[in-house]
């Protein structure tokens, strides 16, 4: 049974991570030419070269007064009420979404893993890696877009860490299988890829690798149910967005990253 300390433990370190990220996160905008974004206009076709779209680093600033955002403009709380400092406009909606998500999904990870594994040497990847997802979601849902060295910093440090993990707990087999996991989850995003480009993004198949890698360590079969509860919930949001005519495109990455935290959260009924 986990106790407080880790609970609370959880929650600032969460709290913390998810204020210093704020405004970093919502400095990334689209680069593109200065028209509608057509999804599909990205793959290109016959003679038409694909439209070239990628995520470029700005200020963070208010849309009506203009002011460049600082970490003392978004102190976590305070900031949701205060809106603006300058003019008083409102945050963006994605502010108290991070700063809470952040904590709560890192607090319910550690929970789950403790009772699961008992060990805070296996639970500490885990907690880079709710870091790192929730970074990713966050400006993929923004603009559509993943900067493509997010997911490749999240697998190097959580290599990293994986690997000083399974030599702390006498396990240096797992570093493969969380090779492994990568690997696979890779080379099947990346053929998904190739036969429906307009459909999914080149860096969801680089989120695949971190995703499979980090759950493949856990247990080889993780990155099947990590991939099917991602699924799931990209068929929730898809209706979602269908149902409120917003389209039937929407970014693919928060999604995988639900899917990958619910199979953390979920791995103990998945393998007993």
């Amino acid at each position: 049974m986990t106790t407080i300390l880790p609970i609370a433990l959880s929650l600032v370190i969460g709290l913390i991570a998810a204020w210093a990220m704020t405004v970093p996160l919502h400095r990334f905008k689209e680069f593109r030419p200065k028209s509608r974004r057509d999804i599909a206009a990205e793959v290109g076709g016959g003679d038409t070269p694909p439209q070239i779209v990628r995520a470029t680093y700005r200020q963070a600033i208010c849309p009506d007064c203009h002011h460049h955002y600082r970490a003392t403009d978004v102190a976590p709380v305070v900031s949701w009420f205060r809106g603006c400092p300058g003019c008083g406009t409102s945050l963006p909606g994605t502010v108290p979404l991070l700063q809470i998500g952040i904590p709560v999904l890192l607090t319910v990870t550690v929970v789950r893993l403790l009772d699961f594994v008992g060990n805070w040497a296996v639970v500490i990847p885990f907690i880079w890696l709710v870091i790192v997802l929730g970074a990713i979601s966050l400006v993929d849902y923004r603009i559509w877009l993943i900067p493509y060295w997010m997911p490749w910093v999240g697998a190097g440090a959580g290599l990293v860490l994986i690997t000083g993990a399974s030599l702390t707990i006498d396990k240096p087999g797992a570093i493969l299988y969380a090779l492994g996991g990568g690997v696979a989850l890779f080379v099947l995003f990346f053929l998904l890829w190739m036969f429906a480009p307009a459909k999914l993004g080149f860096s969801d198949v680089r989120l695949a690798f971190l995703i499979g890698m980090f759950l493949g360590w856990l247990h080889p079969l993780l990155p099947i149910y990590g991939l099917l509860f991602g699924s799931l919930a990209a068929l929730v949001v898809g209706g979602i967005s269908i149902a409120t005519k917003n389209g039937d495109r929407f970014a693919f990455g928060p999604a995988l990253a639900l899917g990958t935290l619910c199979a953390v959260w979920l791995a103990g009924p998945i393998l007993a």
